[in-house]
């Protein structure tokens, strides 16, 4: 009975963990499977193949592999295959940086990107309104330009941070 009771427990905790990794993975606008395939890896103590994943998850075989592959991508797991063994098994790895690194790359800076030219084009059409409205939207434009030359300005601290 003690075995079954320290088996639930720990497929508990493995779920737990998959669900968590899922929020933060969709809370960083990517797949939740991806935070759930984490999630599971950084729950167990021995590495795991694709076909543990799918089983434990109840993900697809498609979902189990498109996942793996951008985790390996960006170095968040680590495959490796015993000597003489076909099977490739998974561990996660415990740093932080990828997911940081991930973070910038594809949501930070692109969208600091865009909303650079959107205040720029904003600025063009403050001209058309009248002038005391004009004159409180030119302050507020200012204020979230200054905002977006400090989170620009703050980049590259995060980057040295990463060692990128």
């Amino acid at each position: 009975m003690a075995i079954l009771t320290s088996i639930s427990n720990l497929s508990s905790i493995q779920t737990e963990f998959s669900e968590i990794f899922a929020d933060l993975a969709e809370l960083f606008g990517n797949p939740a499977s991806l935070g759930s395939i984490y999630g599971l890896l950084f729950a167990s103590s021995e590495p795991l193949s694709m076909e543990e994943i799918v089983e434990n998850l109840g993900i697809s075989t498609g979902t189990a592999s498109q996942g793996l592959r951008r985790l390996v991508e960006l170095e968040a797991v680590k495959p490796e295959k015993a000597d003489g063994e076909r099977i490739t098994r998974y561990t996660a790895r415990l740093e932080l940086r990828p997911f940081v690194a991930m973070f910038l790359d594809q949501q930070l800076i692109p969208r600091l990107t865009r909303s650079a030219e959107r205040l720029a084009a904003l600025e063009g059409k403050l001209a058309t309104l009248p002038k005391e409205t004009g004159q409180t939207l030119k302050i507020r434009l200012e204020r979230a330009d200054k905002w977006h030359r400090q989170a620009k300005n703050f980049l590259p601290l995060v980057r040295k941070f990463l060692g990128k």
